[in-house]
C-alpha cells in the first residue's frame, strides 16, 4: 500500500482561500492587543507564527494575574501560595493530556521546548537502547531538533543514523518503501515530522507508526507545527514520544513543550 506525504502541492501555494480575509480579521483581529498598532504607517501584519505566535488578550490577563495573586515556587513550599501554583501547574498538565488524547496525566512530561524534549528522549532512552549496529531512521525533512540529538547520540553509542529520502521538487517521501527497510535492517527508533516546517508536507502519522509498531520500532514524532492546526491524539496515532511547542499555539511563553511515553 503507498503512504504518499499526504499534502504536498505546491501548485496550490499562494492561491486564494476559500475564508474570506475581511471576516478573520473582524472576528479575530481585536483579540491580540499586539496588532493594534501601525508599522511604517501601516496596520501591523505578523506572519511569522511558524516561530511564535502572538498572545490573545485573555492569555496575557492570565498571566499578569497569576503574578499579581499566585506566583511562588511550584512543588517547592508548603505556604498558600506555592500550593495554589502548584495547582495551577498541574491543572496545565492535565489540559495538555486531554487535548494531546494522552492516556493520563502522568505521561505528559514539560520542558523548555520541543528541542530539550527530543534531546531528553535521545539521551534517556537512547542511551539505554543503543547500541553498535543499531539504527536511528529519520527523514530529510526533519528541523534540527530533530536531527542533532540523533546524530550527538549515535556517536556516542557508536549507533548509525541513516535517513529517509525526499523526492522531487514537492519534495515527498515515499513511505511505501518503510515496510521493506524496517523488515531488512535493524532499526531501533523513527523519528519524524508530522507536518514540515520548511515543505508544509503533512506525514500519514498513524500508518507510519503502525508499520513501525509491527517491527518492534520504537516511534518518536514532532508535532511543533502541527499541534497548533490539527486534532492530535497520541492514543490515535500510536506513538511513543510525541512533542509539541507552546510558541506556535498562542501559549504565554514559548519556553514548554509536552512530551509523551506510551
Amino acid at each position: 500500500m503507498s503512504l504518499p506525504c499526504s499534502s504536498c502541492n505546491p501548485g496550490r501555494a499562494g492561491g486564494r482561500s476559500d475564508v474570506a480575509i475581511d471576516f478573520l480579521a473582524h472576528n479575530y483581529r481585536a483579540d491580540f492587543p499586539i496588532l493594534d498598532q501601525k508599522v511604517n504607517g501601516f496596520p501591523l501584519v505578523y506572519l511569522d507564527n511558524a516561530a511564535s505566535t502572538q498572545h490573545p488578550a485573555c492569555v496575557i490577563d492570565k498571566i499578569a494575574r497569576y503574578y499579581r495573586e499566585d506566583h511562588a515556587n511550584v512543588h517547592r513550599g508548603i505556604h498558600a501560595l506555592s500550593a495554589r501554583a502548584t495547582k495551577l501547574y498541574e491543572d496545565a498538565r492535565i489540559v495538555c493530556a486531554q487535548f494531546l488524547g494522552a492516556a493520563s496525566n502522568e505521561s505528559i512530561i514539560f520542558t523548555r521546548g520541543t528541542t530539550e524534549g527530543i534531546n531528553l528522549v535521545a539521551s534517556s532512552w537512547g542511551s539505554a537502547h543503543l547500541g553498535p549496529g543499531d539504527i536511528i531512521l529519520i527523514t530529510e525533512m526533519e528541523h534540527h531538533a530533530n536531527l542533532i540529538p540523533w546524530q550527538m547520540i549515535a556517536r556516542r553509542t557508536g549507533a548509525s543514523l541513516q535517513y529517509i529520502p525526499i523526492h522531487g521538487d514537492e519534495g515527498t517521501i515515499d513511505w511505501s518503501t518503510l515496510e521493506g527497510r524496517l523488515k531488512e535492517n535493524p532499526v531501533r527508533l523513527l523519528a519524524f515530522t508530522h507536518i514540515s516546517n520548511s515543505l508544509g508536507c503533512i506525514n500519514p502519522v498513524r500508518q507510519i507508526c503502525d508499520t513501525a509498531r509491527r517491527h518492534g520500532v520504537v516511534t518518536l514524532v514532532d508535532a511543533a507545527q502541527s499541534a497548533g492546526h490539527a486534532p492530535i491524539s497520541v492514543q490515535e496515532r500510536g506513538c511513543d514520544f510525541s512533542g509539541i511547542l507552546g510558541a506556535q499555539m498562542l501559549r504565554p511563553d514559548r519556553n514548554w513543550s509536552p512530551l509523551r511515553q506510551a
